[in-house]
């Protein structure tokens, strides 16, 4: 295709405003009258050393700054241990295929997700580092407490 000087400067400057094949194929239609083929267009560029210039990129709104968890809770959502006994918290939401789920820290810095699924077995749905034997049985000790108040 022989465009004319007009028609080259135009899609000089669609492309250095970094509109894409696509978008110049549609202006030399609808503002040109200048109906081309995709390929058309790509040789058009290619025959004239046009580039099409990247697209400036949108604007980044800032991100929240992350808000610090409340001094008693860590990241996982459990409490942090007090008195050297493990501390075990029941979830408001329940997970879902659980009949009982809730958070446990205990004093040696493991954490983890604890569920009771509706046959009434016991699992964790996540556990961080190893808690002692002596943990573990505190553990049950703080389980059955809350059990037997809910």
């Amino acid at each position: 295709m022989k465009a004319t000087a007009e028609q080259l400067e135009q899609v000089r400057a669609w492309a250095a405003q970094g509109i894409d094949l696509n978008g110049i194929q549609k202006r030399l239609a609808s503002e040109c009258g200048v109906h081309l083929t995709y390929m058309d267009v790509r040789f058009l560029l290619l025959d004239n050393g046009i580039e099409i210039a990247a697209a400036p990129e949108p604007e980044k709104k800032p991100e929240p700054a992350a808000q610090p968890l409340p001094q008693e809770e860590t990241p996982t959502g459990a409490p942090a241990p007090a008195d050297g006994k493990p501390v075990v918290t029941l979830d408001e939401l329940q997970i879902p295929g659980a009949l009982l789920s809730g958070k446990v820290a205990f004093p040696g810095g493991a954490k983890g997700a604890w569920l009771i699924d509706n046959a009434g077995r016991f699992g964790w749905s996540e556990l961080s580092g190893n808690p002692s034997p002596e943990e573990l049985q505190a553990f049950q000790f703080e389980l059955a407490q809350i059990l037997r108040r809910a």
